[in-house]
């Protein structure tokens, strides 16, 4: 009970929230939430509370407590909510669980070796690196058959794969684990890991497309979009770890802040459900060393202004809002992209492994990009490893684990 707050106090404040029609409409269509809180608050000065700083939970503990002395009127209506909210949990207890169970979100990571009797058509390469060097940093990247698209270009680039070369190109829905001598992982590809829920690819390709059009990009002089999200140890010239900011003006500046928690809701689940995904479709072997890496360096989990916490993440689903609470978030930082191309470059990680998840790939005109049987252009997208000599063909739905030489 509120502190200086009696019966008398008490029948009150249920008797003011009983005359409230706006609260009581609310409450019977089910749509209260924390924005409404300034319904219990007004009950509260009414009834001359003396702690008038309460909230929808403050008024879900006193019913609970003292519902003998609640209007009818408000009981019947309070009642039928909860009737409501346990059908609701039912719903979205049975929706999580198909959905952990379609990604099998709740599995072990398995050894490659188990891995290959799992997925019937993975194949083990063994692929030796070669010298890094021979390929010079910033050199363009295009695919045989499509170097029209570099008549402007005045620097070098490099036509994949080159002829007379021992190359190995990973063709779409393929998957592919290459190893070197000694059986080390040196790329993974898995095709379809999120295949039974074109649902949720779907969703995800949505906050991608809207987090790439809110935030500036990290690479402005590459092609295309790449945007980093979560923690950063800020710019080269001034060292200071915290949350990237990296909203455009516009963003910013037409963002409620309800709409900002909104959208950084989608973002933080997008990422925990990759990092949730691709923990247990991935070998074992790249999966231990690079949590192990990411323990040792005490970075925080992947989070956003005004949602700091160790673990959970939503999903808005076509079936409802889904809360996995207990789930693990996303390491401290993680990139979206769209249409991004860079040169050829090495990347230096603190963890032995990069997990990636492609989540769409697809030619809205294949006209206008000369697509078709009477020609040879590639479709694009591809990833290049090219001290690995290895063409991945971008396909939707592909995850791979990178491991910079």
């Amino acid at each position: 009970m509120p502190k200086t707050a009696s019966k008398g106090n008490l029948e009150e404040f249920f008797a003011c929230l009983a005359a409230d029609t706006a609260f009581m409409s609310a409450l019977q269509a089910n749509s209260l939430s924390e924005q409404d809180n300034h319904y219990i608050v007004h009950a509260a000065v009414q009834a001359q509370f003396g702690d008038t700083t309460m909230t929808l939970e403050d008024f879900w503990r006193l019913f609970a407590r003292h519902s003998s002395i609640a209007p009818l009127p408000l009981s019947k209506a309070v009642h039928a909510h909860r009737k409501w909210q346990k059908k609701q949990h039912n719903v979205e207890r049975g929706a999580k669980r198909t959905v952990a169970k379609d990604l099998g979100l709740k599995s072990d990571a398995l050894p490659y070796a188990k891995l290959a009797e799992v997925i019937p058509d993975l194949e083990i390469i063994c692929h030796i690196r070669e010298d890094s060097n021979e390929y010079k940093r910033g050199t363009t990247l295009v695919d045989v058959g499509n170097e029209d698209l570099l008549a402007n270009l005045t620097g070098p680039f490099l036509a994949v794969p080159p002829p007379g070369k021992d190359w190995y190109i990973v063709s779409p829905g393929k998957s592919a684990i290459f190893v070197d001598t000694e059986g080390k992982i040196e790329l993974v590809v898995i095709c379809g890991c999120c295949g039974m829920r074109p649902d949720i690819l779907e969703y995800v390709n949505g906050v991608i497309s809207e987090a790439v059009h809110d935030h500036k990009g990290v690479r402005p002089n590459h092609g295309g979009e790449l945007i980093q999200y979560g923690w950063n140890a800020g710019a080269r010239h001034l060292r200071v770890f915290g949350l990237v900011n990296n909203l455009t003006q516009k963003t910013q500046k037409n963002l409620t802040d309800d709409e900002h928690q909104q959208k950084d809701g989608a973002i933080l689940g997008i990422l925990a459900l990759t990092w949730n995904l691709l923990t247990t479709t991935l070998p074992e072997e790249v999966v231990a060393p690079t949590k192990a890496a990411i323990a040792d360096a005490g970075l925080p989990p992947m989070a956003s202004k005004g949602d700091i916490k160790e673990c959970g993440y939503y999903l808005d689903l076509p079936c409802g809002r889904l809360h996995f609470q207990a789930a693990d978030r996303a390491p401290a930082e993680a990139y979206m992209s769209q249409n991004y191309t860079a040169p050829i470059h090495k990347d230096r990680l603190y963890a032995p492994y990069a997990f990636n998840w492609v989540t769409e790939h697809r030619v809205y005109d294949h006209k206008l990009a000369k697509i078709g049987p009477s020609n040879p252009h590639s479709l694009g997208g591809n990833y290049v490893d090219v001290s690995l000599r290895v063409v991945v063909t971008c396909a939707p739905d592909t995850a791979m684990v990178l491991h910079p030489p």
